[in-house]
């Protein structure tokens, strides 16, 4: 790659010794590797604005959407696409741990990130929470935490979408209510009793409904949808803190670029609105049961952003076998995979019958 095509790039030489800063998330600074000179970085929440949601796609390019211009890097074993620091010789990917030798860059229009929460989990950090997570499960073999064995822990921006509507629900139905009667039958020997019998007694019920829908989150990461429930689990972050979108806080960490577009992204957001909002229609609703609920859903000021948000990714290997875990980069929350003991499940199951056959023997009695 030509001095001329790195024009584009972000660079934030030290003052005191030249060398390239990287953001530090123990400092929140830039900070500098070769002299330890560190920089203040502003966090600013000027920027952070709703987009219209209405906006159109045409021969790939987004002429009613914020954009900018990045150079991506390309995995070329998984096809994962990053931005990275281009400083550096060998590039290892996040999400198949393969090794890329002077990778080749291409310019791509992007939707622009409107803001970002900033790493404030250190990798050392992100090793003591493991250790910690690791072996704090009763069920998991005993010499899970010393038998574990990273494999490159990647700290990663991952790229999500936030979306806001304002919804409006009408519906109808019919609401139950359970009453009993008494019913004369004849029990297993032959003999008249009377039981009580339930029954339903119908009405028919209208309203409406409507709710405000504050920055709902979709991951945007397509190589990380294996393990949405994992993403979900360690995605609880406090978007409270998230600062305007600045270059220089990715300094020294990877970016993933998104996978899911802004449009199937917000049919996923609608559809998880719509359901929400027949929820509430039909608590609203009440009875002891409904049928016939019918909901009639409409979305008005729907708006969107871009943000990028910090997750440490990982595997470890037990037994030659990998797990999977993900660390929030502002949290430190965990969530993964740990492997199961055997012998210890094998124990639970015979104390779980031991207890059955002793309920069994007492009601023997």
């Amino acid at each position: 790659m030509q001095p001329s095509e790195l024009s584009d790039l972000v660079r934030a030489p030290c003052k005191a010794c030249g060398a390239q800063l990287k953001f530090s998330a123990e400092k929140q600074k830039l900070s500098c590797d070769y002299c330890g000179n560190t920089e203040d970085i502003p966090f600013t929440k000027s920027n952070l604005h709703e987009n219209p949601l209405a906006f159109r796609v045409e021969d790939r390019q987004l002429p009613n959407a914020p954009t900018e211009e990045k150079r991506l890097f390309t995995c070329q074993n998984c096809g994962a696409k990053t931005t990275v620091n281009y400083d550096a010789p060998t590039i290892t990917c996040a999400f198949c741990n393969s090794k890329n030798v002077n990778p080749d860059a291409q310019k791509t229009r992007l939707i622009e990130p409107a803001g970002l929460l900033p790493f404030r989990i250190s990798k050392e950090q992100a090793l003591q929470r493991f250790k910690s997570w690791v072996g704090d499960s009763w069920l998991a073999p005993s010499d899970l935490a010393a038998g574990a064995m990273l494999d490159n822990l990647h700290g990663i921006y991952i790229p999500f979408w936030t979306f806001d509507a304002q919804a409006h629900s009408n519906y109808t139905g019919e609401a139950g209510f359970y009453y009993y009667v008494p019913v004369q039958v004849r029990d297993a020997n032959g003999k008249t009793v009377t039981q009580q019998q339930q029954r339903v007694r119908w009405e028919y019920r209208s309203g409406s409904h409507q709710a405000f829908y504050d920055d709902m989150l979709e991951m945007a990461s397509r190589k990380l949808s294996e393990q949405e429930s994992q993403v979900q689990e360690a995605s609880r972050y406090d978007l409270k803190e998230i600062v305007d979108y600045d270059p220089r806080i990715l300094l020294g960490w990877e970016a993933e670029v998104y996978s899911i577009d802004l449009q199937e992204s917000a049919r996923k957001a609608e559809e998880q609105i719509r359901s929400r909002e027949e929820n509430a229609c039909a608590s609203q609703m009440g009875g002891d049961t409904q049928r016939n609920l019918n909901v009639d859903t409409t979305l008005t000021n729907q708006t969107f952003k871009h943000i990028l948000l910090p997750l440490w990714i990982c595997m470890y290997l037990y037994n030659g076998k990998p797990y999977r875990f993900l660390v929030n980069g502002q949290t430190g929350q965990i969530a993964g995979e740990r492997p199961k003991s055997a012998w210890k499940i094998a124990l639970v199951v015979f104390a779980f019958l031991l207890l059955v056959l002793f309920f069994y023997w007492l009601g023997k009695r």
